[in-house]
């Protein structure tokens, strides 16, 4: 660990301050803060991601790679226009990326993102629901509550299903936030009561609970996907699509090891393991 620790922070270094090309290195963009201490491993990791990711990094072992800390707007200008091999960790497949950059096997399994609305407030009419008390629609939603407000990220897929729902949604009935963190902001202001729903993935509401205590009603949302998969994200170059195979190879011995699903069930509450289990098995 400590190896590996070292051998990125001197590529860092000579990347950013002594003007050395590094023609063959490959450039990391991080937008969060907290990522990009997990990534250098200066913190234990905190979330399903985290520590899949180090999982990937450990066996992936020495290999001359920039960590970056930018925006996601910021990186993504840079792997279209800039020939650097280029990549990013825990993006989800929509069809616009798909067709401008390339994807690595899945690196982690999130269950899909459920609606929170605050525990003192009163349950969703029957009329907006289905037969096993699935949200039917966030448009359906909003026609009902047009006063009612949602937070979420700036410049963030929340998946194809979700966001073809969000853009119906009135700009009226949305909270953009912006900035790095994205998680732990749209949680805080939901948490503070600011806003009165939330799309949140239930291991980061976990994560949050456990600390404050806080208690939410949950609804899953009808005909969504049972699960979401982060990948890592790169632009189309040589050294990028050697990393994309070296990764991919390196996936595919994970999924079967325990300790993957255990990366996993460390941060999911116990009723979810068993679900969390089966999916990861379909992975290949």
């Amino acid at each position: 660990m400590i190896k590996r620790i070292r051998f990125r922070a001197v590529i860092l270094l000579l990347g950013l301050f002594c003007n050395i090309s590094l023609a063959e290195s490959l450039r990391i963009y991080i937008d969060d803060e907290k990522d990009l201490l997990v990534f250098t491993g200066k913190v234990e990791p905190i979330n399903i991601a985290g520590a899949t990711n180090n999982m990937l990094l450990d066996a992936i072992g020495e290999y001359p790679i920039e960590f970056v800390p930018s925006s996601y707007k910021r990186a993504l200008r840079i792997m279209s226009q800039q020939p650097h091999p280029t990549c990013l960790f825990n993006k989800v497949k929509t069809p616009i990326r798909e067709a401008n950059f390339l994807f690595s096997l899945p690196i982690n399994l999130y269950l899909s993102r459920r609606l929170y609305i605050h525990s003192h407030a009163d349950p969703l009419e029957e009329t907006l629901l289905d037969k096993q008390g699935n949200v039917k629609s966030l448009p359906l939603l909003f026609d009902a509550h047009k006063n009612k407000l949602i937070v979420i990220a700036s410049d963030f897929s929340y998946g194809p299903f979700l966001d073809e729902q969000l853009a119906q949604v009135s700009s009226e009935n949305k909270v953009i936030r912006e900035g790095s963190n994205h998680y732990d902001t749209v949680y805080r202001m939901f948490n503070l009561r600011r806003v009165d729903f939330l799309l949140a993935y239930p291991a980061e509401i976990y994560r949050h609970v456990k600390i404050d205590k806080a208690t939410y009603q949950s609804y899953r949302m009808a005909n969504s996907p049972e699960y979401i998969l982060g990948h890592v994200m790169c632009n189309d170059t040589k050294v990028s699509r050697a990393f994309i195979t070296k990764v991919n190879d390196i996936m595919v011995t994970l999924y079967k090891q325990e300790s993957f699903i255990e990366a996993h069930l460390k941060y999911l509450p116990e009723e979810e393991h068993s679900i969390t289990r089966r999916y990861i098995g379909t992975l290949k």
